[in-house]
């Protein structure tokens, strides 16, 4: 904007020297059609009185006052009561006259200032070829591929400015590109992920459903059975996991917000996980007011914190405590456990996906956290953790109104 600016400035410093240029040259001509008007009528006027005072030596005085007070009085019948013809003196040519019989010297005069002109505009207009030949063999380094690009430039000129917007769109597409290559990247990688961790339950499918084909007892069957349905819940559970990851990243699952109370919401989740927190003795406390509200998707935001008190449960927590703080920005929820904690070298990858730290189950697939943080990221909001090994985890979520 800046260089767009400069260009621009200078580009009204010409056309402004150029009309100054025009107006010099007319108040010349102007000026010198005056001076030339002013001579004829200093003559004229000089005649008068030299005949005037060679006929009337003693009228002299009057008509040099007359002349001088009321020069418009001095007409042909002026001059004839002083006995004087107009054959007698030279009249003075009007403007227009002048002007005619100056035309050559007005010619010449705007002939110079267009002369001026246009040698600026054919300037202006090689320089600009100049810059435009340039700019081409820029735009053919770039097709070529090659790195070593010019940085941006701080001269003035249309080149300029074109040659910093290609810079500016050239880096921008070249980081697109990177960008896409990491995606690249990131999605074989997810796919390499996908196939191994579907490779297990698979395997152990095929494996079941060659031995019931086998002659069985029906307890061995059932037990066959029970196993592959488990397995089957696995995989369901995988591919679900990750199509909700992969629609909240592509932004096809377009999170539903709007105001919802946070104790009402907790009290459903609480709800929900009563055989669960019964059966592994565990107690989860809301200390949250009644009037505390959160700006939420509140289908997925409850989907995100049942993974956290999930977890917390499943990882020998005995007492899980959930608080809360809201102000005019945010509503901040705290899911703190006394659980048996992450380790130091896991706490930075517990959010990464298929990542499992040493104290995973072993049905574990790493994508329980991945999801929460896909799920709080994508209402712009953000998750924290903070843990401490054999003393407990907190949760932060922080979601904006």
């Amino acid at each position: 904007m800046i260089m767009k600016s400069k260009y621009k400035t200078k580009k009204i410093i010409l056309i402004t020297i150029i009309l100054v240029c025009m107006f010099i040259a007319i108040i010349l001509t102007f000026l010198h059609i005056e001076k030339l008007y002013k001579e004829e009528i200093y003559n004229y006027y000089n005649q008068i009185i030299g005949i005037v005072s060679e006929k009337y030596p003693d009228l002299e005085d009057k008509i040099i006052r007359e002349i001088f007070i009321s020069p418009k009085t001095i007409n042909e019948d002026y001059l004839k009561n002083y006995g004087i013809e107009k054959t007698e003196i030279d009249i003075p040519n009007s403007v227009t006259s002048l002007i005619f019989n100056n035309l050559l010297y007005i010619v010449i005069i705007v002939s110079i200032a267009i002369i001026c002109i246009l040698i600026v505009f054919i300037y202006y207009q090689k320089k600009q070829i100049k810059d435009m030949q340039k700019l081409d063999e820029y735009c053919k380094k770039i097709i070529k591929g090659e790195d070593s690009l010019e940085l941006k430039s701080e001269d003035e000129g249309l080149e300029s400015i074109l040659k910093n917007d290609i810079y500016d769109m050239t880096m921008l597409l070249r980081e697109k590109n990177s960008n896409l290559n990491k995606n690249n990247k990131d999605f074989e990688k997810l796919i390499a992920d996908i196939s191994h961790q579907l490779k297990t339950p698979l395997t152990s499918l095929n494996l079941l459903n060659d031995l019931l084909y086998t002659d069985l007892p029906e307890n061995k069957k059932k037990e066959f059975l029970d196993s592959s349905s488990k397995e089957l819940e696995k995989i369901h559970w995988l591919v679900k996991t990750l199509l909700n990851i992969a629609k909240l990243d592509s932004k096809t699952l377009v999170l539903q917000k709007s105001n919802h109370n946070l104790r009402e919401m907790l009290e459903e989740i609480k709800k929900n996980f009563k055989a669960m927190y019964e059966a592994y003795n565990t107690k989860i406390i809301l200390n949250i007011n009644s009037d505390c509200n959160i700006y939420c998707d509140k289908k997925w935001t409850e989907e995100a914190i049942s993974n956290i008190i999930k977890n917390a449960i499943e990882h020998g927590s005995k007492n899980i405590n959930i608080t809360s703080e809201e102000n005019r920005i945010f509503t901040q929820i705290e899911i703190s456990d006394d659980g048996e904690g992450i380790s130091e070298k896991d706490i930075n990858h517990i959010f990464d996906r298929f990542y499992k730290s040493e104290n995973s189950k072993e049905e574990s697939l790493g994508l329980g956290l991945a999801f929460c943080k896909s799920i709080i990221n994508n209402q712009d909001g953000e998750i924290k953790v903070k843990s401490e090994k054999n003393v407990g985890t907190k949760f932060i979520i922080k979601l904006y109104k």
